[in-house]
């Protein structure tokens, strides 16, 4: 699956990525790794939850995610992001 970063909340580590759907995952992340908004992500699929490796195409880097839901509608995005 493959996305963009369209939301990143630094306070929680909550990220909400729009995929090649059009529909919106979020996941947290369990490291430092940095990923910025409009930054190009992949990982294996989009109905995995859980840990999974996700690589930052745009910053050339690999690390580890925990998936906390997919299909998420965008009138619901920044709810799962812990931002309201």
């Amino acid at each position: 699956m493959k996305g963009i970063a369209v939301a990143v909340n630094d306070q929680s580590g909550m990220v909400g990525v729009q995929t090649e759907n059009g529909d919106f995952s979020v996941f947290e992340l369990l490291s430092s790794d940095p990923i910025e908004v409009g930054d190009e992500v992949t990982w294996k699929n989009d109905t995995s939850l859980g840990s999974t490796f996700l690589t930052n195409i745009t910053q050339g880097s690999r690390f580890e995610v925990f998936f906390q839901n997919h299909w998420v509608p965008k009138s619901q995005l920044k709810q799962q992001m812990l931002m309201e």
